[in-house]
């Protein structure tokens, strides 16, 4: 192994997936990493589920009203040995940069929420399961096993990690991931409504400021990691596009701008996007803090 960098750039996601279309998504993937790779970025990051978009639609429906957006959804999602996926691992090799890659993967005849981290020479060097889906998530996606605690990898960039959603807050994967070292993180995040959709008895942490602004640099500080939550954020077409018959049409604005990256004391490094901003959070990561 080459020896690890002292410092690079990092970049994480904060913009729109391609919703319930798998051939946009992987071209909207492919479109970040060159981007990261303009930017001289050696590490990208993508949200929760970002291939091909959370499915924030199931929280909205009973069974039988989800099982049409279901089937499109399963249709869309990305099998790790295919042809798509192998052109993401290009894009890495072609940018020489490092991707935290989320998506709805289909095996077989199920779904997982997956994470792989691809190095700058396209292999694939961890893949992961979400261990648990989060409540009504459980109607699309199957658990992790075991090995998806295996998070953390040794590579040239540092001792790098990745998780999804909820497991940012799971204190055994927390403490498991410092055990092995871990130096910078991605705390991945779907898409979230803000705290002013909050309502008794719903939990501050069902709303994306508390995830933001309080699990992710919780999690900075009591791992000493530099720490990457990619989010993803929506437009008024999005909301069309996801929001069942019947279902009122919600503001896009309460879903945006909750990107985030913080330092290991769990300082902020990098401005809040923009309700409307699409792009990318980038930041000098430092083996030296």
């Amino acid at each position: 192994m080459a020896p690890v960098l002292k410092k690079y750039k990092a970049a994480a996601v904060n913009a729109e997936p391609g919703w319930f279309d798998l051939e946009e998504s992987v071209k909207r993937t492919i479109h970040w990493i060159n981007e990261a790779g303009k930017a001289g970025c050696k590490f990208i990051a993508f949200p929760e589920l970002w291939i091909p978009g959370y499915p924030y639609w199931a929280w909205k429906v009973n069974y039988q009203e989800s099982l049409p957006l279901l089937k499109k959804y399963r249709e869309n999602s990305l099998p790790s040995d295919s042809e798509e996926m192998r052109r993401i691992r290009e894009a890495a090799r072609a940018n020489k940069i490092f991707v935290s890659l989320g998506y709805s993967e289909l095996d077989l005849a199920s779904l997982y929420t997956t994470q792989v981290l691809i190095s700058p020479t396209g292999d694939i060097l961890n893949h992961r399961r979400k261990i648990r889906a989060t409540h009504v998530e459980r109607l699309v996606f199957g658990d992790g096993t075991g090995d998806t605690t295996e998070s953390v990898i040794q590579t040239e960039i540092g001792r790098v990690g990745h998780l999804n959603c909820w497991e940012n807050m799971n204190p055994f994967m927390k403490a498991y991931a410092a055990s092995l070292g871990e130096q910078v993180h991605v705390a991945a995040w779907p898409l979230y409504p803000g705290k002013e959709t909050l309502k008794y008895p719903d939990p501050f942490t069902n709303v994306a400021e508390a995830n933001a602004d309080l699990v992710t640099p919780a999690y900075a500080i009591e791992t000493g990691t530099f720490t990457l939550a990619p989010w993803q954020s929506i437009t008024a077409e999005g909301i069309k596009l996801n929001t069942p018959p019947g279902k009122e049409l919600e503001d896009p604005h309460i879903y945006n701008g909750h990107g985030r990256i913080f330092g290991p004391d769990g300082q902020n490094l990098v401005p809040h996007p923009d309700k409307d901003f699409q792009g990318l959070l980038i930041v000098d990561v430092s083996s030296s803090i």
